[in-house]
C-alpha cells in the first residue's frame, strides 16, 4: 500500500511485494479466496473500506498506493475507498478500458500497479492526481521501487531507490530476500525506513507477497504485529490448499 518492488525472475514470472504503512489501529484481514465479476482472486481486507490494497488472480496481479505524484490534501467525503477501487478493476478487460471507462471523479489520489500475465507479461503504471489520469508502460523485465507520495517526500523516494539498487547488487533475487529487503533497508531510520514507524501513528503493519512462477500465483500475508503469517495459492491445475 505504501511500498511496493516489482521483482521480474524467469520468463513470466515474478515478485510482487508491499508493506502496509497504516494506523496501527486499523483492522486487516489475511488473504482469502474471492469471486468477483466471475474471476477468483486472492487478497487481503481492509473491512473498514471493505476493499483491499493488493489481489492476484490468473490473469494479473494490482497494487494500490495512497497517493500520485505529490502529497496532496486530505479533502472528504469522497465518493468511495481507493482499496473498493482495486476491486473494480476487475470489471474492465485492461487498463485501457479502465482509464476509459471508469469514474475517477471525487476519489482520493493513487498509484496503481499492474502486472498482466495472461499471455505475455506486461507493467502497468496508473496515477490519478486528483484531476488527470496519467498512464504508463514499463519494461516488465526491469525491477522497480514505488513509495506513497502522501507519506514519503521526493528526497526519501530517491533515497529508498538507492538502498533497492544497492540492494540489487548485492543480494539474490529470491522470495526471501525480497521480504528481507522489506524488512531491513534502512533499518536505522524508522521514519523513511521500508519498516517505518512514527510515533505508532503510523506504521507498517503488515507484508503482502505475491508470487507468480511456473505452479501458478500464491500470495504470502505477514501481520507483523502478531507475527502470523497466511499463503494461499491459485495455480494452474488445481488449488493446492
Amino acid at each position: 500500500m505504501c511500498t511496493l518492488t516489482y521483482i521480474p525472475t524467469e520468463e513470466k514470472n515474478f515478485i510482487f511485494t508491499t508493506n502496509r504503512d497504516e494506523d496501527p489501529n486499523r483492522v486487516a484481514l489475511p488473504p482469502s479466496k474471492y469471486i468477483n465479476n466471475n474471476i477468483e482472486s486472492l487478497y487481503p481486507k481492509d473491512p473498514e473500506g471493505n476493499g483491499t490494497w493488493m489481489l492476484c488472480n490468473k490473469y494479473f496481479s494490482v497494487c494500490l498506493l495512497n497517493g500520485a505524484f505529490v502529497k496532496h490534501k486530505h479533502e472528504p467525503p469522497y465518493k468511495k475507498s481507493r482499496g473498493l477501487v482495486v476491486l473494480e478493476y476487475e470489471r474492465f478487460q485492461n487498463s485501457i478500458d479502465f482509464i476509459l471507462n471508469f469514474d475517477f471523479m471525487d476519489i482520493e489520489p493513487f498509484t496503481m500497479i499492474v502486472v498482466r500475465y495472461e499471455n505475455k507479461v506486461s507493467l502497468e503504471e496508473i496515477r490519478w492526481d486528483g484531476s488527470s489520469v496519467h498512464y504508463k508502460q514499463l519494461d516488465p523485465k526491469r525491477a522497480e521501487i514505488w513509495s506513497s507520495s502522501t507519506l514519503y517526500d521526493e528526497t526519501a523516494r530517491e533515497m529508498r531507490k538507492d538502498w533497492f539498487a544497492d540492494w540489487k547488487i548485492m543480494d539474490e533475487l529470491s522470495c526471501s530476500n525480497v521480504l528481507n529487503f522489506h524488512k531491513n533497508a534502512g533499518c536505522d531510520d524508522l521514519y523513511n525506513g521500508l519498516l517505518m514507524n512514527r510515533k505508532e501513528m503510523v506504521e507498517t503493519t503488515s507484508i503482502t507477497q505475491i508470487v507468480h512462477d511456473r505452479l501458478g500465483v500464491r500470495m504470502r500475508y505477514e501481520d507483523l504485529r502478531s507475527e502470523e503469517v497466511t499463503e494461499r495459492y491459485l495455480t494452474k491445475e488445481k488449488s493446492l490448499d
